[in-house]
């Protein structure tokens, strides 16, 4: 993993809807927080977003100066079928999330290139300073050291 190529980068530009069905510009939403974002390609790579989610999430979801969100990348092919598979998340998620969860529909090479993601298979989160530039860089699973690494920058950043 080449985290440290990836440090200091400012994070690109994606426009998406969330579930609550507002456009959400990143990272210029997220400009002034601390933010997480976490990205994932297959529905498998749900209960690796959640071990690194969760933990941010109890910690600074209460803090105004912190932001989650959740971005599933699903390929051009599935926009037809957007209704469904939004109606479905919407369901399946609970209504205070949706503003957070925001799902992109279309080629997703450039931000995999990018943001240097090379298995599709994996969870991917990225955090933020104010300003929308990478602190920190997770990916699969997170591990107890990995989370006490995470919440730590994240503190930092916040101060």
């Amino acid at each position: 993993m080449k985290n440290h190529e990836l440090i200091g980068k400012m994070f690109p530009k994606i426009t998406a809807y969330s579930l609550a069905k507002t456009e959400v510009r990143l990272p210029d939403m997220a400009i002034g927080k601390v933010t997480l974002i976490a990205i994932a390609f297959v529905r498998q790579a749900q209960e690796m977003i959640d071990s690194w989610a969760i933990p941010f999430e109890n910690r600074f979801s209460n803090k105004e100066k912190y932001a989650y969100y959740e971005i599933p990348m699903l390929g051009g092919i599935w926009r037809v079928f957007r209704g469904s598979i939004d109606g479905g998340m919407r369901a399946g998620i609970p209504n205070e999330k949706h503003k957070s969860v925001l799902t992109h529909y279309g080629n997703y090479k450039a931000y995999t290139s990018y943001l240097l993601i090379d298995n599709l298979n994996n969870g991917h989160v990225f955090l933020l300073d104010r300003e929308g530039l990478i602190r920190f860089r997770g990916m699969g699973f997170a591990s107890e050291k990995d989370i006490i690494e995470m919440i730590q920058i994240a503190e930092r950043l916040g101060e």
